[in-house]
């Protein structure tokens, strides 16, 4: 086998190589956004509830409240616009 079939043998490989890393990194991502998704959301209403049982000076996952509270105003402000 001579120097130019190789190459294009070892091109070949990789770009089948390329293609599935990239749907296992794909996968990968997608699987831990949907975790630090699910987390920032849960530890959001963990404040919620902390705030309404301990009151204003609740402080505890306030910023994980801050982050998706831009989110949570867009779906209510949706979904009272339907009603109304």
């Amino acid at each position: 086998m001579n120097k130019k079939k190789l190459v294009e043998l070892a091109d070949e490989v990789l770009t089948d190589l390329d293609v599935d890393l990239e749907n296992l990194l794909r996968a990968n991502l997608e699987e831990e956004l949907c975790n630090q998704l699910h987390s920032k959301f849960y530890n959001a209403r963990n404040f919620l509830k902390g705030k309404l049982a301990h009151g204003v000076g609740y402080v505890v996952d306030e910023k994980s409240y801050k982050s998706v509270k831009p989110i949570l105003d867009d779906a209510i402000d949706k979904l009272l616009n339907k009603v109304n």
